[in-house]
């Protein structure tokens, strides 16, 4: 019995430092949220144009992307424009795709764009940029070239701006017209039942979450949540101790 109850506890303490680890708390989607997008010069088929331009008059749904990807673009993109297709909002929006490779132009960009039949959609905008590291920086978006493959290794992201240039919402990976909905919502804003970010004045939670750095913290709340395991181990190796002692 005392033996059980010492495996018991090792396999809660293990447990518990990887609730506690901040490296795997890791919520992709929540960081940059609330920040603003980089308003960075787009180069595009009608010329020069400022992402505030863009998103003053409509909000926006941005996808990085490249167009010599033999990876997750290609189906990124295919899922994206099936979804936005079968959706058919009547919201306000438009479709943003930036090429985050340096050797990509808006010629390469407007074949992509053929590619699904989008060149003459006006609700799309295929565009490069010459400051992409102040974009991905905005967005937390960090491609990483493998020089063997000739290829980034990176997400498909969706990051939707609000009409303030505020990132309102981001999706990573591919998802369903339900969430690609959400997010035209939100960046329309549609009020969405959710519940708050942490924050330091917030009691009681299991994680503070600072959202200038993006760190993520246990705190009081998640003490609390773990104390009856904690008092009933305790309990169970006390018992054990005196069971040995009694016999």
């Amino acid at each position: 019995m005392y033996k059980n109850a010492i495996i018991l506890i090792f396999i809660f303490f293990i447990f518990s430092s990887q609730i506690f680890s901040n490296e795997n708390y890791n919520l992709k989607e929540e960081s940059e949220i609330y920040s603003p997008i980089a308003d960075v010069e787009l180069n595009t088929k009608n010329g020069q144009i400022k992402m505030s331009d863009l998103y003053s008059q409509t909000p926006l749904m941005m996808a990085l992307v490249f167009t010599r990807c033999v990876g997750i673009c290609s189906p990124f993109l295919d899922n994206l424009s099936n979804n936005i297709k079968k959706i058919d909002s009547k919201e306000n929006f438009k479709m943003l795709v930036v090429s985050f490779d340096p050797e990509d132009d808006v010629e390469r960009m407007q074949r992509m764009a053929s590619g699904y039949e989008l060149e003459n959609d006006d609700k799309w905008i295929f565009a490069t940029t010459n400051q992409i590291s102040e974009l991905n920086n905005s967005v937390g978006f960090r491609p990483i070239w493998d020089s063997v493959r000739k290829q980034f290794d990176h997400d498909a992201l969706l990051v939707g701006i609000n009409e303030n240039g505020y990132i309102a919402k981001k999706l990573i990976g591919l998802r369903d017209s339900k969430d690609i909905l959400a997010m035209i919502e939100e960046i329309n804003n549609h009020f969405i039942l959710s519940y708050p970010l942490p924050r330091e004045n917030m009691l009681f939670t299991c994680f503070t979450y600072n959202q200038s750095t993006g760190e993520k913290k246990p705190s009081f709340g998640l003490i609390i949540l773990l104390l009856p395991a904690i008092i009933t181990s305790f309990l169970i190796i006390w018992f054990s101790m005196k069971k040995q002692e009694n016999n």
